[in-house]
């Protein structure tokens, strides 16, 4: 009674380590049930016996049975078809082999299994396997004597106690369970065991007397799966059992979010495209444009010109887009373009307004200096060519205002030539009071504005045809010759 009780006290020792093991590794099992002992299929020797006790492993009257609750499997999967396990069986069994009544056996150890179901599916239902232990065997034999000359063909028959048998006298052995198993999974966790050993004794001083055979059921239960990460995905399914993840990345993170998990994210921190390995496409240069779109990745441009700034061919400032003369500099009002000859003649004729001559005479009076020093800048700076325009009021004669006309824009050529302004950019003509708007009965204030000098720039079609002065042309009158008058 008093072995027995050490034998529940292991199996009670098994279950606690059990429990506190199934919280910090897995996946593990573990297994209760029952086991007989079968002493009589031992053979004792000769080819005849033992085919008798080849008979006798599968005669059920040779099993001694143990009450429930006699075995405990704890097993824990290593790697691929390996798995480690502690199996632990105890009760009282007799050894009818020897007419030994019951005695406490303990026999508890660890063994390797070797699974076959990974050669086709891991989780399958049917889970067979061949298991090898080493073990230490608790079951005394020192009461047993026979004599030593008939101890190798002893059988059952034999009730006689001799002496000297080798291997007799001892209590505790090392042993060796070799066997074939099976699990049955009725569910993911639940399951039935069915188990065979054959225990031999190897260093037993040749003897097999404590040899025997083992049978058992037991009731399976595998533990779920471990979550390190506590993400919700077991580790034997999670590529990333010690961070925390997704279940579409099979339990990896995606911390930036960008649809890649990290693993595969070359910028775990930063959404980029998967085309880029996770990372963001670079703007080198700032301008919004990634440099994947970018013609131009190294300046800054904008999108509608593909990331390259507009050309400014002419360097006046204004972009080519903008330019409509984008190969020659200009201004901005007037598109880009140099500013016209219509411009530039039109800026002259306002430095020449009320220009000042001799009275009645194209002699041009010591007031007129500014205006003209202003006008021939101009027209130096325009670098184009130019008509001198004279204009006079209705008062007075045709052809003398014609001829007054033509005389004061000569005048003022020469006047502009003489400060510098080329000689090939100017001509001058008359047009007297054709253009007169202002009756000649209208006071000499309100003629005024008829009597004035115009620039105008020149038609390159007809400059050539042109006289440097007009002065010479003959005008015929558009009415009868007057007197002329007295002009201020």
């Amino acid at each position: 009674m008093k072995n027995l009780k050490l034998g529940i006290s292991a199996l009670a020792l098994t279950v606690a380590s059990t429990v506190f093991a199934q919280t910090s590794n897995n996946p593990w099992l573990i297994g209760v049930g029952a086991h007989g002992v079968n002493h009589m299929a031992v053979a004792n020797g000769g080819i005849g016996k033992k085919f008798d006790h080849f008979e006798r492993l599968f005669s059920i009257g040779n099993y001694h049975i143990t009450p429930p609750l006699s075995k405990l499997t704890v097993a824990r999967h290593l790697a691929g078809p390996l798995v480690l396990d502690w199996q632990t069986s105890v009760g009282n069994v007799p050894n009818p082999r020897f007419n030994m009544g019951k005695e406490f056996m303990l026999l508890t150890g660890l063994g390797l299994q070797l699974k076959a179901n990974t050669l086709w599916n891991e989780e399958s239902w049917f889970d067979p396997y061949l298991r090898v232990g080493a073990s230490y065997l608790r079951h005394d034999y020192s009461g047993l004597v026979f004599p030593q000359q008939d101890a190798a063909n002893l059988d059952a028959s034999n009730n006689k106690q001799w002496v000297g048998a080798a291997g007799a006298g001892k209590a505790n052995h090392f042993a060796m369970p070799i066997g074939l198993g099976s699990n049955f999974w009725l569910t993911k966790n639940f399951g039935l065991g069915l188990q065979g050993d054959y225990v031999s004794t190897p260093f037993n001083g040749g003897s097999n007397v404590p040899n025997f055979w083992q049978a058992s059921a037991s009731l399976l239960f595998r533990f779920g799966q471990r979550d390190r990460d506590k993400d919700g995905i077991l580790d034997k399914d999670d590529l990333c059992p010690d961070t925390p993840g997704l279940a579409e990345f099979q339990g990896c993170p995606d911390t930036d979010g960008d649809g890649i998990p990290d693993k595969d994210d070359q910028c775990p921190d930063v959404a980029g495209p998967v085309e880029n390995h996770g990372c963001p496409w670079p703007d080198t240069d700032g301008d919004g444009i990634i440099d994947r779109d970018d013609a131009c990745p190294n300046v800054p441009g904008p999108a509608e010109n593909n990331g390259c700034p507009w050309p400014d061919t002419d360097g006046d400032g204004i972009l080519d887009k903008d330019d409509a003369c984008p190969s020659v500099p200009g201004l901005a009002q007037y598109n880009g373009c140099p500013k016209p000859q219509s411009a530039w003649a039109e800026e002259a004729t306002g430095a020449l307004e009320n220009i000042l001559f001799n009275f009645n005479k194209a002699t041009l009076r010591p007031e007129a200096t500014p205006k003209l020093d202003a006008a021939a800048k101009i027209i130096k700076d325009s670098q184009g060519k130019f008509l001198i325009i004279g204009h006079t009021d209705k008062k007075g004669s045709d052809v003398y205002n014609l001829k007054l006309s033509r005389e004061r824009a000569a005048s003022v050529v020469s006047a502009l030539e003489a400060r510098g302004v080329a000689t090939d950019a100017l001509k001058s003509m008359g047009v007297g009071e054709q253009d007169a708007t202002v009756p000649e009965t209208a006071s000499d204030a309100e003629r005024i504005i008829d009597r004035k000098v115009v620039v105008k720039p020149a038609d390159a079609a007809t400059w050539d045809t042109l006289k440097k002065s007009d002065i010479e042309v003959q005008l015929t009158p558009k009415k009868p010759v007057k007197k002329p008058a007295k002009r201020k």
